[in-house]
């Protein structure tokens, strides 16, 4: 065996020297967990940039195998175990769907602008200045990369593209109004020509498109069942095939069905769900009035909490309420969250909501799921899961910051949506149906997510499951569609993350008996950070306790 302090140290070593490395190549990921020395960066893409990228990624795989891991402590291993993963997957990602020739909007540097606005970035002013002048050269190069394999172009990824570039071009052109502008520690020397370039430069990136890339696109955005396998395996450590986790998604899917028809029966005095759900559609706040009524059910989450003692909340957060940014209103149909960097001292983070102009779209925000949607997104959901993991300097780590988990995240917010029922935060007869319908689309969303990527499902066809199957509007769903071609083993999470946590409390009340206390139980889950929820529960409630939990939820059968 190593020496344990020579290894540790040398293990150290290794991961400080590869992410400093790492992170030229990712820039923008950089500036989400606080490394802003890389905020005048844009993401490269040379093809020596790429190798580079794949050789630094071996190189970490290889040094890593030569360490004695029996020398390292428990966070450490873990650790150990999400960098050597993560760099095999992003290896096997760039060398079999090169994104270079297939996902356009990886290309534009809209986001890149964004955070540095939103973000406590020191150097604000030459960070800004660079990025600006850099975009018209870059976004040229990446014109060029696209259209020599344009054929292996998704059209759907195309059409985002095209929007995000056009949307993009008048969000750069209003920064000069923007507030962080005002706080300049000094003048931006022509601010307003390099705006001006870089906006055209998107403009004519959505030209290109639309002339030159649409007309020849024919590509697949699965990302087909082997891949798809290793994201089960090397992102969320599940130990299973995409078979298994299809079987876990229906299953759950008819057992809800059943539950919300129950429940549809209970509230309306028969099983039409769909009526029932236009019934809720009709109560809903003017469109004026959205922000402050999903500001004032997040106010209400955060002072029942405080009330009922459920779980340990930060001392330190800030949670603002905010339309949706334009430029991502394509992909947002009704909220989200947009969690703050590790060292924030003010743990700022933001929840977006994205503005409805007519009425059936207003209809998507009825008063019980305004409630439902700030437990998920705000109380105790996500703000409190990521400022709790922020606060914690072993769930900080960089292996854990950089390979957040939806098992553990988007589990963590689906269960409260539960928890918060169960403890009575909602006594509204329409906040039991409004849940189940909500976790019922979480259920198809397991389904969906192998389908497309492995069992070829085209979008359009979910798109008709989703309007048929969940009463969900064909926009809304097409927008949630678009957002599984991009981010396959991530749908799955939530639910699956759901029904693990949910038998790992089970299991943890039969143990302890009178003894179990919910605030421990949550304080303890909260602890490992955003990492797969597997490795939370692995390192904080044991190997054995997983081995079953996993066993259980997907019917695996135990070794003798």
């Amino acid at each position: 065996m190593q020496d344990p302090q020579q290894t540790t140290e040398r293990f150290d070593t290794i991961l400080d020297s590869y992410y400093k490395a790492w992170f030229r190549y990712h820039p923008e990921t950089a500036v989400e967990v606080g490394r802003d020395e890389y905020a005048g960066l844009l993401t490269p893409y040379g093809d020596d940039d790429i190798g580079a990228l794949v050789t630094l990624n071996r190189e970490l795989m290889f040094s890593l195998d030569e360490l004695d891991t029996e020398a390292l402590d428990a966070d450490r291993l873990i650790d150990y175990e999400l960098a050597w993963s993560s760099a095999a997957l992003e290896t096997e990602e760039i060398l079999e769907a090169d994104w270079r020739y297939r996902d356009p909007e990886r290309y534009l540097p809209v986001n890149a602008i964004y955070q540095l606005l939103m973000r406590p970035v020191s150097d604000f002013e030459q960070a800004l200045a660079t990025r600006l002048t850099d975009i018209p050269q870059y976004l040229r190069g990446a014109r060029q990369k696209l259209s020599t394999k344009a054929d292996r172009i998704a059209p759907l990824w195309l059409k985002s593209a095209l929007q995000t570039a056009r949307e993009g071009a008048h969000f750069i052109r209003s920064i000069p109004q923007h507030p962080r502008l005002s706080e300049c520690n000094r003048a931006i020397v022509d601010l307003n020509g390099m705006i001006n370039k870089a906006a055209t430069a998107l403009e004519n990136f959505a030209s290109c498109i639309e002339s030159d890339l649409l007309p020849q696109a024919a590509g697949n955005f699965a990302c087909g069942e082997r891949h798809f396998s290793h994201i089960l395996g090397f992102r969320h450590f599940l130990d299973i095939n995409p078979d298994q986790l299809h079987k876990l998604g229906s299953e759950l899917f008819d057992e809800t069905a059943s539950r919300l028809r129950e429940a549809c029966m209970v509230l309306n005095g028969n099983d039409d769900i769909a009526g029932m759900s236009a019934k809720l559609a009709e109560n809903h706040p003017a469109a004026e009035q959205l922000l402050d009524s999903y500001r004032k059910a997040m106010h209400e989450a955060h002072r029942y909490l405080v009330k009922n003692d459920i779980v340990s909340l930060p001392a330190v957060q800030n949670l603002a309420i905010m339309n949706t940014p334009v430029f991502l209103r394509h992909e947002i149909p009704i909220a989200a969250y947009h969690e703050p960097v590790p060292n924030d001292s003010k743990q700022q983070a933001w929840y977006y909501v994205t503005p409805v102009s007519d009425a059936e779209q207003l209809g998507q925000h009825d008063y019980a799921s305004i409630k439902q949607t700030s437990v998920h997104e705000a109380w105790p959901g996500h703000h409190l899961q990521f400022v709790t993991a922020n606060m914690n300097p072993v769930a900080r780590s960089l292996p854990r910051l950089l390979n957040p988990s939806a098992t553990m995240y988007e589990g963590w917010a689906l269960y409260c949506e539960q928890m918060m029922y169960e403890q009575g935060f909602s006594q509204a007869a329409e906040q039991e149906f409004v849940m189940l319908k909500d976790r019922l689309w979480r259920a198809m969303r397991i389904m969906i997510d192998v389908e497309m990527h492995c069992r070829g499902l085209t979008i359009e066809d979910a798109a008709k499951r989703m309007v048929d199957e969940l009463g969900m509007h064909h926009e809304q769903a097409m927008a949630d569609l678009l957002w599984y071609t991009r981010s396959p083993g991530v749908p799955m999470g939530y639910a699956t993350g759901w029904v693990l946590i949910n038998c790992l409390r089970k299991q943890q009340k039969q143990q302890q008996g009178e003894k179990f206390s919910l605030k421990e139980f949550h304080d303890e889950l909260l602890s490992g950070g955003s990492m797969a929820l597997a490795l939370v529960i692995r390192r904080v409630f044991g190997d054995e306790v997983w081995a079953d939990i996993e066993s259980e939820v997907f019917s695996i059968e135990k070794a003798d």
